[in-house]
């Protein structure tokens, strides 16, 4: 397993290139339901196919595919601005 600081330079390496993928809105870190940190890369879920071409890992580490709206700046959980 991962520790967080190990995904987080995948994630530094890789980010840039994840987000000029078609439907690809955002890239994180985040833990699983096991309680293990994750690659997660989100999607539009209104873009089909959006996930195509994600990779299923990167750097040897397993990636999770999300489906979610798309991202707006300075828009936190709650819907208000920060």
């Amino acid at each position: 397993m991962a520790t967080e600081e190990e995904l987080r330079e995948v994630k530094r390496r890789h980010s840039m290139r994840l987000l000029q993928l078609p439907g690809v809105s955002g890239v994180g870190v985040e833990k699983d339901s096991a309680g293990n940190y994750v690659l997660v890369v989100h999607v539009d879920a209104q873009q089909p196919n959006s996930a195509t071409n994600v990779p299923d890992t990167l750097e040897g580490h397993p990636v999770l595919v999300k489906q979610s709206g798309p991202f707006r700046p300075g828009v936190g959980t709650t819907g208000l601005r920060k």
